[in-house]
């Protein structure tokens, strides 16, 4: 069967049968294109491993174990987000990722007798559709997200990953944006969001006082009150005023919301944006970290903000602007408690990153395991990162 009829099939017999069974259904495809081998991989919440997610137990011999994002071929596919292969004694594995638009979801792993050009991009083309039907899956079944989970969630955490964010990743032909949370199981006040409606991203970027339920409950109202004034039309100043009268109308002062309220025009380049008490985000030109862009900051929001000042800066084709809450910055080791990660050495493990010319998502995953490996233990507050794109086409 010819490639585009391979992926026919499979659509029509994902609108049939349950969410489930949508290993079965790869694997049906992939037989038809004379596949011998079939393992659908989701990445877990750290981004450290590979978990199987269901098994078409017809083309596999045995079990498969989850496997490790770095050292492995299926790691390699998902770090460098292309298809991949290598002979094996059976015949020929190829791993391809799999993604939904931008977020990357997982890899694909498939076997075949050989491997040709066709077959590569048969894989290429699965990857995307099975990424997309796996999110589909996931709003009537619990089994992919079940795979992700290496332990269990917090309650804050549950409430954050479940109801609060957005996809991970996104890009459009002139913008792309990634984030990152850590401690992913037990994350709590820091959030983030966007929204691309014609020429203008919408962006946000947040993190409530505190930790646990407290400070997941203050993040859920101040991104519910972002969305319904962002969706109604208001400016960045309204929108920040907004947020403010919502915290303190419901914690009365006793809790506040730090973050960046931003507005990029895709068109020309401009960014616009109130800082609400957060650190300054870093400017990333090429591959070379430039420094930081300033606005004069506002209060926290909570805390009864008058009217802010809204910052400007202008992006030159392919900067990058990246946000970081300060538990990157203030993460430091039980050892030795004066050692935090710092800012200079953010930037610098960005320009490191950034120069080897890995997807932003890339980039985000190795600078978070480089502060959780700097912390050496579990983080004592949340860490995120959210890098903000622009590539227009000239």
């Amino acid at each position: 069967m010819q490639r585009a009829g391979i992926i026919s099939e499979l659509l029509k017999r994902a609108n049939l049968t349950p969410p489930d069974l949508l290993a079965a259904d790869v694997a049906a495809a992939i037989s038809d294109a004379g596949g011998n081998h079939l393992v659908i991989y989701v990445v877990d919440y750290e981004q450290l491993t590979l978990q199987p997610v269901a098994l078409a137990t017809d083309l596999l011999e045995d079990r498969p174990e989850g496997v490790g994002v770095a050292g492995t071929m299926a790691g390699r596919a998902f770090q460098r987000q292309e298809v991949v292969w290598a002979e094996t004694p059976n015949g020929w594995r190829v791993w391809a990722p799999l993604v939904e638009r931008a977020e990357r979801v997982g890899v694909l792993e498939l076997g075949f007798t050989s491997v040709d050009d066709e077959i590569v991009r048969l894989s290429e083309d699965l990857g995307r559709l099975v990424g997309h039907l796996l999110h589909t899956a996931g709003r009537y079944t619990d089994l992919v997200e079940l795979r992700r989970r290496r332990r269990s969630l917090s309650l804050a955490a549950e409430m954050q990953w479940d109801m609060l964010l957005p996809p991970l990743a996104f890009h459009a032909p002139e913008v792309a944006i990634a984030g990152l949370l850590e401690p992913a199981y037990e994350v709590a006040g820091d959030g983030f969001d966007y929204s691309l409606d014609g020429e203008t991203l919408s962006f946000l970027m947040l993190d409530a006082m505190g930790h646990g339920l407290r400070a997941a409950l203050a993040s859920t109202l101040a991104l519910a009150a972002y969305r319904h004034a962002r969706r109604r039309g208001d400016g960045l100043a309204a929108i920040a005023r907004s947020m403010d009268e919502a915290l303190a109308s419901e914690f009365e002062g006793d809790t506040f919301v730090t973050g960046h309220i931003g507005s990029l025009d895709t068109g020309t380049g401009r960014f616009r944006w109130v800082n609400a008490g957060h650190p300054e985000p870093i400017l990333a030109r090429g591959a070379r970290v430039v420094g930081e862009v300033s606005c004069p900051p506002c209060y926290p929001l909570g805390l009864g903000i008058l009217e802010p000042e809204i910052g400007e800066c202008r992006l030159e084709p392919s900067d990058a602007l990246v946000f970081y809450s300060d538990g990157v910055t203030e993460a430091r080791p039980a050892t030795d408690r004066r050692d935090q990660f710092g800012l200079d050495r953010l930037k610098d493990l960005l320009e490191r990153n950034l120069g080897v010319g890995l997807v932003a998502s890339e980039v985000l995953r190795r600078t978070v395991a480089a502060v959780v490996e700097h912390r050496a233990e579990h983080l004592e507050d949340d860490a995120t990162l959210v890098m903000l794109e622009w590539r227009p086409a000239s």
